[in-house]
């Protein structure tokens, strides 16, 4: 899912851009920051992709998958018990998103279309390399764009020298490149704070570099620096350029008198390993196991508990070959009129609790009941083929012997997942009953187990 996939990477980029703030962004090896900055921001973009497989599911992976369920369960809002769907919210969100990427889109387009109806203006000059020099009228700062260079005409006539090797070197080093990049993945995460502070430090890093070759071209450094102070105000900018006159004019300086940091700093980038491992653990999925399975504390008159939730935990659906994810969730859920849990009952002077001090327990708790569904939940293959995915939400009785029965589907998907979820149900071995008072008692028990179709093939037709 493409939220999920965003949410995973500006994560990742938050962490990266917090690590490398923290011990690199204060080094001179400018060159070496640079390659780290682009690193981290690819490795954000590819490390939500890969997938391993552990034995046990990892406190970080479970906070993960608590992340997914909230966002992809479709009844998301039965869980939360509030009365909208959540497909209302995810809407909404969605449309944000696409909106705002519309917008940093058209301001994308819009600097490209005013940087190259700019360089139509003016005379041009060749030179070396295959770079055009467009000389245009007018107040404006110097730029470059990969292989042309754009400078005023009062420029060009009182400091040629010094601009033209900065803007040489933005050239040289392929500087372009990177812009493009960053307006690439400032489209697709413009929501991110992290994506617009890790451009705006690539973007000093860049400037940085340019410096160094103008200072290594044997440039007087405080001429250079007066000419930079000069520039600084009130000169146009154009976000898909190099500009010369680039903000945080103060750490340009202050980065050219500084003393060159040891190559042993460069040693500092390792600390991004652990961070990487991190990120790979909270994508993980376990082995061996087959739901999403979270539990929370039952409040309505179909299942009432004070047992303490057991943790989420996640797994990859792997008993079927359409790759099915299938989900079981103990817990209170809102039903209308025609679903309401049944008041507790006595027939037979056997009396079924909706509430007791201790819950039925599976054989194997929390993890044992997702392997059980694991291993013999099926995913009809109608309901493959016309694609129904949903939440079949059953209720049952599981007696002081544990046993469980009086199994009915009090919301359903259609006949055939409905018909599975119950033929689990009831083939289910015997739970630990639930208690009252320390003895054991026949009690309610509500289980939702959601069908989720993950690669399975779309219905014909479509």
């Amino acid at each position: 899912m493409l939220l999920i996939y965003q949410i995973k990477v500006g994560l990742c980029l938050i962490a990266f851009y917090l690590l490398w703030k923290l011990l690199l962004s204060r080094e001179t090896f400018h060159r070496f920051n640079r390659v780290a900055l682009l690193a981290v921001m690819v490795l954000a973009l590819v490390l939500p992709w890969i997938k391993i497989s552990l034995d046990a599911m990892t406190p970080v992976a479970k906070q993960m998958v608590t992340l997914e369920d909230l966002i992809v369960t479709p009844d998301g809002a039965v869980r939360a018990q509030q009365a909208s769907p959540s497909w209302t919210v995810m809407g909404f969100v969605t449309a944000v998103y696409f909106i705002g990427m519309a917008l940093v889109a058209a301001w994308i387009l819009h600097s490209q279309w005013n940087l190259h109806r700019l360089m139509k203006k003016g005379r041009k000059e060749s030179l070396p390399g295959g770079v055009t020099l467009h000389i245009v009228p007018g107040d404006l700062a110097p730029f470059s764009y990969f292989n042309h260079i754009v400078i005023n005409e009062q420029d060009y006539r009182d400091n040629p020298r010094e601009i033209l090797i900065h803007e040489q070197a933005h050239i040289d080093l392929r500087h372009s490149w990177d812009v493009m990049f960053l307006g690439l993945i400032t489209l697709f995460q413009w929501w991110n704070p992290a994506v617009w502070l890790l451009s705006n430090e690539l973007r000093q890093v860049h400037e940085y570099e340019a410096d160094e070759a103008v200072l290594n071209a044997n440039v007087d450094v405080k001429q250079y620096q007066l000419l930079l102070i000069r520039k600084s105000v009130g000169d146009q900018l154009f976000s898909m350029a190099n500009n010369f006159n680039y903000q945080s004019l103060k750490k340009r300086i202050r980065m050219m008198t500084m003393n060159k940091s040891s190559q042993w700093k460069t040693l500092r980038a390792l600390a991004v390993v652990p961070v990487i491992a991190l990120a790979l653990l909270a994508f993980a999925n376990p082995k061996s196991v087959a739901a999403v399975v979270t539990a929370s504390v039952p409040q309505d008159r179909a299942v009432q508990s004070e047992m303490q939730s057991p943790e989420p935990a996640i797994v990859e659906a792997e008993a079927t070959p359409e790759a099915v994810e299938v989900e079981a969730v103990p817990e209170a859920v809102e039903m209308n009129t025609e679903e309401q849990a049944p008041e507790e009952t006595e027939p037979q002077s056997k009396k079924v609790y909706n509430s007791v001090e201790q819950m039925p327990e599976f054989p194997g708790g929390q993890e044992g009941l997702m392997r059980y569904l694991q291993q013999n939940v099926q995913y009809p293959p109608t309901a493959v083929q016309n694609n129904v995915q949903g939440r079949v939400i059953v209720q049952f009785i599981i007696d002081e012997t544990g046993q469980v029965g009086d199994v009915e589907v009090v919301r359903s998907v259609s006949e055939e997942v409905d018909a599975e979820a119950v033929r689990v149900i009831k083939s289910m071995p015997k739970f630990e009953p639930g208690r009252q008072n320390g003895e054991p008692v026949a009690v309610w028990y509500t289980l939702p187990i959601a069908f989720k179709m993950q690669g399975a093939p779309k219905p014909s037709g479509e």
